[in-house]
């Protein structure tokens, strides 16, 4: 203060040594100092103080507007893909930086109070909404509810296993249990898949479910590795309809279960020792591979102690057998076959020269013992490749049905009641039939059964159908009609094989097709011709 205030002395001493023969310019110096001065620095006293409480009122309108705005528009933002998100009305969506600021740049102007700080205003507001992240965000319950409702009974048998599977990637979006390996079925791959390309397009993390593996490796340590199911029938496309709506609700869902649990494995340490759940989880976890093929003989292989009625059983079939443990189980396979087999010879009595075990039975070889005979002494392998000939087929459930006629028809040489579940005859075919086309396990292709000429059965129907056509005077008919009309001859008669309609109008097709119109009708003249 001493400083300036010298300072002011020596510059009015200054200005009167300057002008002291000046008499003009003595009188201004005066008058200016004594008149003008202090009005002026009164006058900027004023409009100073007025400034700093104007903007002391501005930077509390800003900042209870800047509350306000965000608590109303609760916006987030993800730096490594440079993208802006909403959570309203429970779901999360993208939005555009400039819709952001649109709506941001509306309400200012609706308040009118922060004109004049619009910009400094919107700043601001960006700022803050880059600081909060997507992931920091807690999902209301509407939220967390609806993608526990689509995922159980959808993609999940329990709620338990849902919240599970979302704790895992959660997990895996922040990068926290890179050590463990999680095995899954095929089908759960291609679901996960599609979660992957929803995760790389939305929130722009790749690859979050690379620690789910659809095989087990070596060098997999049993203590890292956690099975994880789910239910079989899920649809692939059904599930990309699903992620293409509620898939960014997920992963927001998925990053807060991880964040309220901790991770996968505390989630599952907080279960009950008895839950099922968390046995089927940690089933490898404390096992080495001779406890796993112990826990599997000890369920589908049986010791013979009668001495006189040697059983034997070949490792091809005991293989089969252990195919059928892994499938029942929903256990992904985690033992190579050569080992599997080795822990086996190292158990049971074993022929070298005959790859067969001796002494020991199992209950789940007869009925594929049964059907391998019924399809050797039934099938018929039909060309392939031939665009000239009708490409026959067989569906699973019409196997099953002929499977267990002939069961009845030979009661002298069957070992079962003919009872076999689509996924055991599935993997019978798989196993011992390679060479069969199976469309989506549910089609057999280019084969023919001699208890049931499916083609012939159709060609029989040609003659009842044209008596039934005298009846109108029809020039078109269509092929869900032609249907009905086999149908009706198929139950007049008692038939216990009819074939579908897809079969029967994919045979028209194939037969008729130069007298089919208009997609669905055929020309009933040209049926005369048959």
């Amino acid at each position: 203060m001493n400083d300036e205030l010298n300072k002011c002395h020596e510059m009015v001493n200054s200005l009167f040594e300057k002008y002291k023969s000046n008499e003009y310019m003595l009188n201004r110096l005066f008058n200016n100092l004594l008149n003008h001065l202090p009005n002026t620095l009164e006058y900027e006293l004023k409009n100073y103080e007025k400034r700093i409480d104007r903007n002391n009122f501005l930077t509390n309108e800003q900042q209870t507007f800047v509350q306000v705005f965000l608590q109303k528009n609760p916006y987030y933002y993800l730096p490594n893909i440079n993208l802006y998100y909403e959570y309203t009305d429970g779901l999360y969506k993208i939005i555009r930086e400039d819709d952001i600021i649109h709506k941001l740049l509306s309400s200012i102007s609706k308040d009118r109070v922060l004109l004049d700080w619009k910009q400094k205003t919107k700043i601001n507001i960006l700022k803050q909404i880059k600081e909060r992240t997507l992931f920091q965000s807690i999902p209301e319950t509407e939220t967390i509810q609806n993608i526990l409702n689509i995922l159980n009974p959808t993609v999940f048998e329990s709620r338990k296993y849902a919240k599970y599977f979302l704790t895992i990637i959660g997990d895996n979006i922040l990068k926290k249990t890179p050590s463990l390996i999680f095995l899954v079925s095929s089908k759960m791959k291609k679901i996960l898949t599609e979660l992957d390309n929803t995760s790389g397009k939305t929130i722009g993390y790749n690859n979050i479910s690379n620690n789910f593996m659809t095989k087990y490796h070596e060098n997999h340590s049993y203590e890292n590795c956690r099975l994880i199911k789910m239910i079989d029938s899920v649809s692939t496309s059904l599930w990309r309809d699903i992620l293409k709506k509620i898939g960014l609700d997920l992963l927001c869902v998925a990053v807060h279960y991880s964040n309220r649990y901790g991770s996968s494995d505390y989630f599952i340490d907080g279960l009950d020792d008895d839950d099922e759940i968390k046995k089927y989880v940690l089933y490898l976890k404390h096992k080495t591979p001779v406890q796993v093929v112990s826990d599997f003989c000890d369920k589908y292989i049986q010791r013979n102690t009668d001495n006189e009625n040697v059983t034997l059983v070949e490792w091809k079939n005991l293989h089969f057998v252990w195919k059928q443990f892994l499938t029942n189980y929903k256990y992904t396979n985690m033992i190579y076959s050569q080992h599997l087999k080795s822990i086996l010879k190292s158990k049971y009595k074993f022929d070298e020269e005959k790859d067969t075990f001796y002494g020991i039975i199992s209950k789940f070889i007869p009925v594929h013992k049964d059907f391998i005979l019924f399809w050797e002494k039934t099938i018929h392998i039909l060309h392939t490749g031939n665009t000239e000939c009708f490409d026959n087929e067989y569906e699973i459930d019409e196997i099953t049905l002929l499977f267990k006629y002939w069961i009845k028809q030979n009661s002298d040489i069957k070992c079962s009641n003919g009872l076999i579940t689509d996924d055991s005859l599935l993997q019978i075919l798989k196993h011992y039939f390679n060479n069969i086309e199976i469309v989506e396990d549910k089609y057999f292709l280019n084969i023919e059964c001699i208890l049931w000429n499916k083609i012939g059965d159709i060609n029989d129907s040609f003659q009842y159908i044209k008596e039934k056509l005298t009846e109108y005077n029809l020039e078109l008919i269509t092929l869900e009609e032609m249907y009905n009309i086999y149908y009706e001859k198929c139950l007049s008669e008692s038939k216990k094989m009819i074939v579908s309609k897809r079969y029967f109008e994919k045979y028209l097709y194939f037969r008729l097709s130069d007298y089919i119109v208009y997609d669905k009708f055929i020309e009933v003249k040209s049926l005369y011709s048959l």
